[in-house]
């Protein structure tokens, strides 16, 4: 797995290069964006129609070498899983760990900081106060003066001043409910067509992004395979290459030998020779 993947991270670091270079050259070119990032980690403002403004990090991953359509390794060699995964916990020991005042996290979210009055009811409402601009259940009731007839003529202008406002109140009512009877069922008809041509739409959007991450795997997929089977081939060729080296470097040596067998024989024989003259 080691000799494919480097195999496969020198052709894909000469194929980003001869695509990062015009990318390079256009972009040293181009007029900065006031929203580039620079850093992996820095925030990018964004503001909105409110007086709220929210920022969003954007980090960088780093591209990938990886052949998931055609590496197997994992699969074929029993123990390689085990092994990886103790590396992969090994490294992560050695991380620093996450605090809440880590830098490598975005800062804290402080909903409404640019809106006081809404921070102060958000506080209310977390704190469990009651509202101060609570509504007054008083003026749904119609009670009569306690003090009976002997009550006072405020007092009865008070609870007849409170009849007058239930009177309109349930008159305002009836008025709805008479409203609702007549146009309410198209309403509410219209509103369900609304939301089924949303539906719909959302649909289509969806099945549409579905097909095009079907269609950028199956090109993955296409593309690896293609890259593997070089990969395999190359592998093989460079396999049998040192094989075939390796079986030159045995007869390179058994030559060798051979050859000084024959000029010591020689040696041995012109020594007998001269023996004999």
């Amino acid at each position: 797995m080691g000799r494919g993947r480097g195999r496969a991270s020198n052709g894909s670091a000469a194929s980003a290069s001869d695509v990062a270079d015009p990318i390079a050259s256009t972009s040293s070119t181009a007029e900065p964006s006031k929203n580039t990032v620079s850093d992996p980690t820095e925030a990018i403002p964004l503001e909105g129609s409110s007086k709220d403004v929210f920022q969003y990090h954007s980090v960088q991953v780093a591209p990938t070498d990886a052949l998931p359509y055609f590496d197997r390794d994992l699969e074929l060699q029993p123990g390689l899983r085990a092994r990886v995964d103790a590396l992969i916990a090994e490294e992560q020991a050695t991380f620093p760990p996450i605090t809440p005042e880590s830098t490598r996290l975005p800062p804290a979210y402080e909903p409404f900081s640019t809106r006081p009055d809404l921070r102060a009811e958000l506080d209310r409402v977390a704190s469990g106060l009651p509202s101060r601009h609570a509504l007054d259940t008083q003026r749904y009731t119609l009670p009569s003066p306690a003090a009976g007839a002997d009550a006072s003529v405020t007092e009865w202008q008070s609870a007849v001043d409170s009849a007058h406002a239930q009177l309109a109140h349930m008159d305002v009512r009836l008025k709805n409910i008479e409203l609702l009877k007549k146009y309410g069922a198209n309403a509410w008809r219209l509103s369900n067509f609304q939301q089924e041509q949303d539906i719909r739409l959302l649909s289509e959007q969806l099945d549409a992004v579905k097909a095009e991450t079907n269609e950028i795997n199956r090109l993955r997929q296409k593309d690896q395979s293609e890259a593997g089977s070089k990969l395999a081939l190359l592998e093989k060729r460079w396999t049998e290459l040192i094989s075939r080296g390796l079986q030159l470097e045995v007869a390179n040596v058994t030559t060798r030998e051979e050859l000084e067998g024959l000029r010591g024989k020689k040696r041995r024989l012109e020594a007998q020779l001269g023996q004999l003259e």
